[in-house]
């Protein structure tokens, strides 16, 4: 890092990378809004809908567990351009064939769709790996702050254009419609990212054997816990993904698309402002006490939106449960970069990203809680809400004692 660092190229490829991850970001926001209403436009069932977002989910998270190998085969720079380029054909056909359902799993399972709002895939693995790599002991919790803020700036700002696009009326005399502008923008964002992605100035990386493990034993315990208890997390975040509740919303309350897509953007907004706080916190109560302390007040929000009875009190608390529920997301990231050694991370990323494929099955659930109807309306926030909560407090009882590199200071020694 010190030789990239000496020639300049640390800060640029730094530079990039927050790029990158904000064009992301806005695409990623535009889909939220739109994906399940979409496809329920398009005639598929409460049940279908929640399976086709569980199925993208699943594929982004398929990615995220395929990086690392990847990676080791054919190169990062090489990985990151595959990646930006399924992205790209994924939201090409999703505009081009709604109606075919072959032809959705197929986009879905190019992994660059995800309709939660969640950073899932192949290209969130790699960057993170790659900015913490870059990053000092001391500034790695501050880019990661840094590069999150960026993203959720770009989620709000697409959650906003959504209403907009979506009055385009894009190849009116082509069967299979509805073309959502929404998913032709994101097609065009993932073709935009293939430059980006050729001009970052990589660290070289040892060579090894491809046979060789990629997590060292003391890694792979710490990488293991890690991942079976975010894959409970996830499991609850996809049951209450973006556009589920986009759909919820619609069905609940009939709200116009622009008040659909001001929701997301003011939740969005605001998980991306509190995360200005993540990094104080961080500093003074540490990287896990962070995750766990704010992270548990936003999973009883969660479970109490369903019991708002207006439209505008359901969204007020939806926005305060997300000014909470984002801060342990760079404190996570850098958490998990803190603890591998450096040739471990892009292993550690991509495997604790993948076990977050446990979100695809709350799709489907969410699915069938609105077919139900009813009081089953509720059913999706109140899961959510208590499997959330229980992972917080199995996090902070398995990993309050261990301590990341810069918080190995005497006051943190004897807490």
């Amino acid at each position: 890092m010190s030789a990239l660092d000496r020639l300049g190229g640390a800060r640029r490829t730094v530079g990039l990378l927050y790029l990158t991850r904000t064009l992301r970001g806005f695409g990623l926001g535009g889909i939220s809004v739109v994906l399940a209403i979409t496809l329920a436009q398009a005639g598929y069932s409460p049940f279908l809908v929640g399976l086709w977002v569980g199925i993208g989910l699943g594929g982004a998270s398929l990615w995220s567990w395929g990086a690392p190998h990847a990676e080791r085969r054919l190169g990062k720079r090489a990985t990151f351009l595959l990646a930006a380029a399924a992205l790209a054909g994924g939201a090409a056909l999703l505009f081009l064939a709604p109606r075919s359902p072959g032809l959705v799993v197929a986009a879905l399972l190019l992994g660059g769709i995800v309709a939660s709002g969640s950073d899932l895939g192949a290209l969130p693995t790699l960057e993170q790996s790659t900015l913490g790599g870059l990053s000092r002991a001391e500034d790695r919790t501050r880019r990661f702050v840094e590069y999150n803020l960026l993203g959720y700036v770009g989620l709000a700002l697409g959650a906003l254009a959504a209403a907009p696009l979506s009055t385009l009326s894009l190849l009116p005399r082509l069967a299979g419609g509805p073309h959502e502008a929404v998913f032709l923008l994101y097609a065009a964002i993932g073709v935009g990212l293939l430059p980006a992605y050729l001009a970052l100035r990589l660290p070289s990386s040892a060579r090894t054997s491809p046979s060789s493990p990629l997590l060292g034993p003391q890694s792979r315990g710490h990488v293991l816990w890690l991942s079976a208890l975010f894959s409970v997390d996830a499991f609850g975040g996809g049951m209450v993904a973006n556009s589920l509740v986009a759909y919820w919303l619609e069905i609940r309350f009939n709200p116009s698309p622009l008040f659909l897509g001001s929701i997301f953007f003011l939740s969005s907004l605001a998980a991306g402002l509190s995360l200005l706080l993540a990094l104080p916190m961080a500093r003074r109560l540490g990287l896990v006490r962070t995750m766990v302390f704010t992270h548990l007040p936003s999973s009883l929000l969660l479970a109490l939106v369903p019991f708002v009875p207006s439209l505008l009190g359901a969204a007020g608390v939806w926005v305060a449960r997300a000014t909470l529920s984002q801060m342990d997301v760079p404190t996570r990231q850098s958490f998990v970069q803190a603890v591998v050694a450096p040739e471990e991370r892009t292993a550690a990323a991509g495997y604790t990203t993948a076990a977050r494929s446990s979100t695809a099955l709350g799709g489907p659930i969410t699915g069938l809680f609105l077919g139900l109807g009813g009081p089953f309306l509720a059913g999706p926030f109140l899961l959510a809400g208590s499997l959330k909560g229980a992972y917080d407090l199995a996090l902070f009882q398995r990993f309050r004692d261990v301590v990341p590199p810069e918080e190995r200071t005497p006051a943190s020694r004897s807490r």
